[in-house]
């Protein structure tokens, strides 16, 4: 009846989080000068960074 979403946790070291952020930040900009929606990519950054 009631569907939960699955939550996933990630274990990431110092250079995996800075690599996944770095290319995040990149994906977001070439969304953005492509004048599409970045949100998505957005949450995930404010996720990550959290």
């Amino acid at each position: 009846m009631f569907k939960r979403e699955k939550k996933v946790y990630l274990e990431l070291t110092d250079q995996e989080y800075r690599r996944v952020r770095k290319y995040l930040l990149d994906w977001r900009n070439k969304l953005t000068a492509q004048g599409q929606d970045a949100s998505p990519v957005n949450e995930l950054l404010t996720k990550l960074m959290a």
